[in-house]
């Protein structure tokens, strides 16, 4: 049976928002809705608009990693953001804390899993990419993210024992619109906070701070740590077992079990 195509009216009709999520490009399918933005911010796209897709055909993910997105399902999007250099800095937080709430207010205990995942329990729910760069008008940012609304990933054999949706977490499927439009409206609210005022709702969904990890960085062994804090740029501040601390940028983190 074939899902409902993807509402912009009802999702402009819940959006609060000046600007985020006011100007929209929709496609059926795309290979990447990444590529897309890009595309749209060259052509001078204003801030806040945003690149959904139904279906991505070749979605990325972190470290290069490829995103299952089938059709009609969960939400595939990216955003155009001109920011400032404060907002910039509070991205990485204020982005995974946004989508943590619109989910949570589903009744979904969506935690925050460093650096920018939305995970359930021990699954994952929510997969973010944050491609950033400086344009001739200022910073550019393209958050790309994928959320698992009405699918069920653990029909995909690869993904049975780690994915989720909030379908499967609330045991019926939900309008994917106003989850989208709650997204957004928390998001800009969010990029007009100081890190400070963001900073203790970050820590308080965090599925990492206070837990013993394994940090896998991109050049380097993994080692087991000690989650203590995340910094005003989004790094995570671990303890080594030898008690010296370490500034994490970039590394996958998995969190040993207590």
């Amino acid at each position: 049976m074939p899902r409902p195509a993807f509402d912009a009216a009802a999702f402009q009709r819940s959006l609060n928002t000046r600007a985020i999520g006011r100007w929209m490009v929709y496609r059926e399918e795309c290979e990447s809705t990444m590529p897309l933005a890009r595309r749209e911010a060259e052509e001078g796209a204003p801030h806040g608009t945003i690149v959904l897709a139904e279906a991505q055909t070749a979605g990325r993910g972190r470290r290069g990693r490829s995103f299952h997105s089938p059709a009609g399902e969960n939400l595939y999007f990216t955003l155009v953001l001109r920011l400032s250099q404060g907002q910039h800095r509070v991205l990485p937080v204020a982005l995974p804390l946004a989508v943590a709430d619109a989910v949570r207010a589903e009744g979904i205990d969506a935690r925050i899993k460093w650096p920018n995942d939305i995970w359930v329990g021990e699954r994952k729910l929510c997969g973010m990419l944050i491609d950033a760069e400086a344009g001739p008008g200022g910073l550019l940012a393209f958050p790309g993210i994928g959320v698992n609304v009405n699918g069920d990933p653990t029909l995909i054999p690869e993904l049975a024992g780690i994915a989720t949706s909030v379908r499967r977490e609330l045991g019926h499927a939900i309008a994917r619109e106003p989850l989208l439009a709650r997204l957004c409206d928390a998001l800009e609210t969010n990029l007009a906070q100081p890190f400070a005022e963001l900073v203790p709702g970050y820590r308080a969904l965090s599925l990492v701070l206070g837990r013993e990890v394994v940090v896998s960085p991109a050049a380097g062994d993994p080692f087991a740590a000690h989650a203590e804090d995340v910094t005003a740029d989004g790094a995570l501040v671990v303890r080594r077992e030898d008690g010296r601390h370490e500034t994490v940028a970039a590394a996958d983190v998995s969190v040993r079990p207590r």
